[in-house]
């Protein structure tokens, strides 16, 4: 094994693939987050790395067992929580990080994630920071729906579409219940065409890995719809690529921002425009696979080279192209409530040679959860030569898919394919 070491944060199952590339090219991978038993663990210990069960909001601790491995180097994936953790021990540890701890706000606070792009003149949505004794005045002039939601969580979590101020005041603890601020942030909710879009960011200059259509059924007018699948490349690519590089590229120009992940969700349609909607700097996790599936480059083997290789890392996005012929996709599936009794559609669907990777996330006997306990009820990746047969697939994918229960009947709430 090589003299060189690199600590993980983070040991879920998406980190093994880093792990077994950092091990492949004789770099000793050391593992460290608080679940005990995490498959990225017992990865490394496998392949002659170690591991270290340690809350990842334990600065001083991880400082101290970076210092113990000599590590060279720090990396990490997939969520806002882990990579502000991570610029927090890189600071302390004294190992390099493409952002420091006084750059974190314009990447793990909405407010001033928005704030920043008016600032700019980069198109975001309409919105309010808004505190538990908000006054109604403080929303003259927004449009409902509006959707309330926390300021430092990623993805859906915390989220809410509400109809009117009564609406805010009815969900605001609730929404308060998943953040770690007193506030709430309130926007305007945009309902135009959706994307996901993933860079690397070298030099200072943005590096486009791809852009995604990200698609969305709706189960509750309450409810933020649902995240259905998503789409490499975008089918409206060549709409949205300039304008969306070049906001990123002024947004990081502000942050001072020259190296590392980068990434942005955002909206573009024929009504309001582009609009940014959230900016990370960090992969988009449950879909980062879709990069190589498209281009043929990992986002593991980019991690790594940043880490290591500079060299290795032109070369790689160099060879990227975010316009590849190809297609590829993920379909999520969520599920109400109930005990899981029959998964022999999954199952089929699982075992389908156009299925490069499939994960069903409940045993028979299990319970779904109100709401539902794990991040999805099932997903499945898939290629495709064209975009028209990857819609064909996935259609006839969620044709046939089903979980049902004891009754028979399917607790998958439904999936619709966008319109364009």
């Amino acid at each position: 094994m090589s003299d060189k070491t690199l600590l993980i944060l983070g040991a879920l199952e998406e980190f093994v693939p880093l792990v077994k590339l950092a091990a492949s090219r004789n770099i000793r991978p050391v593992v460290v987050d608080g679940n005990p038993g995490a498959p990225a663990k017992k990865e490394a210990l496998r392949l002659g790395g170690t591991y270290h069960d340690a809350d990842i909001h334990n600065t001083e601790l991880i400082a101290g067992i970076a210092a113990k491995e000599h590590a060279d180097a720090i990396t990490t994936a997939y969520s806002d929580l882990l990579l502000e953790c991570m610029v927090k021990i890189a600071d302390k540890a004294g190992l390099p990080c493409h952002l420091t701890p006084d750059q974190l706000p314009w990447y793990r606070d909405k407010d001033v994630t928005n704030r920043t792009c008016e600032e700019l003149g980069i198109g975001t949505t309409k919105s309010v920071l808004l505190k538990p004794d908000f006054e109604d005045s403080e929303l003259n002039g927004f449009e409902f729906p509006m959707i309330i939601k926390p300021l430092d969580m990623y993805g859906s979590r915390g989220l809410r579409i509400v109809s009117n101020v009564t609406d805010i005041r009815s969900h605001f603890k609730a929404c308060l219940k998943t953040s770690h601020r007193p506030e709430v942030l309130a926007e305007e909710y945009n309902d135009e065409y959706e994307f996901n879009m993933q860079c690397w960011v070298l030099d200072g200059t943005v590096r486009v890995l791809g852009i995604a259509d990200r698609e969305k059924t709706s189960h509750d007018p309450a409810e933020i719809p649902l995240s259905t699948r998503n789409i490499y490349p975008s089918r409206l690519i060549d709409k949205v690529y300039a304008p969306a590089l070049d906001a990123l590229s002024r947004y990081i120009a502000k942050t001072g921002q020259t190296d590392g992940p980068l990434s942005m969700q955002f909206f573009w349609g024929p009504k309001k425009g582009f609009m940014v909607g959230e900016i990370a700097a960090r992969y988009l996790g449950y879909e980062h696979e879709l990069i190589e599936f498209t281009t043929g480059v990992s986002i593991e083997e980019i991690l790594l080279a940043g880490a290591f290789d500079r060299e290795r890392l032109h070369s790689l996005l160099d060879s990227c192209d975010p316009f590849a012929k190809n297609s590829a996709a993920v379909i999520y599936f969520h599920a109400k409530d109930g005990i899981v009794a029959d998964l022999s559609s999954a199952l089929a669907i699982s075992d389908r040679n156009d299925v490069q990777y499939g994960k069903i996330f409940y045993s028979v006997g299990e319970r779904i959860g109100s709401p539902q306990i794990m991040p999805y009820a099932a997903r499945f990746y898939i290629i495709a030569d064209s975009r028209e047969e990857i819609d064909a697939r996935s259609e006839e994918i969620i044709s046939k898919m089903a979980i049902r229960d004891a009754d028979g009947h399917d607790l998958l709430y439904p999936n619709r394919l966008g319109t364009y």
